[in-house]
């Protein structure tokens, strides 16, 4: 029988697997509120009735001069 050498062995490029492993993983989510107070000016009618008083001055006069008789 004959021998022969042995042959250098071939190396192929290596076959990756990946295997994806997935956990839940909690991820805050802020969602702002803004409350705007806003003050609006409602107008109420308020009546007023402002009185003014004046003396005829041909009254005042006569009344000033004039004198009571018969006490």
């Amino acid at each position: 029988m004959t021998y022969y050498p042995a042959a250098a062995p071939i190396v192929c490029p290596p076959i990756r697997i990946i295997n994806d492993r997935y956990y839940p993983t909690v991820v805050p989510v802020v969602h702002p509120i803004e409350v705007i107070n806003k003050c609006h000016p409602v107008p109420i009618p308020h009546h007023m009735y402002p009185v003014i008083v004046k003396n005829d001055p041909s009254c005042y006069i006569c009344s000033v001069g004039k004198k009571r008789r018969g006490r």
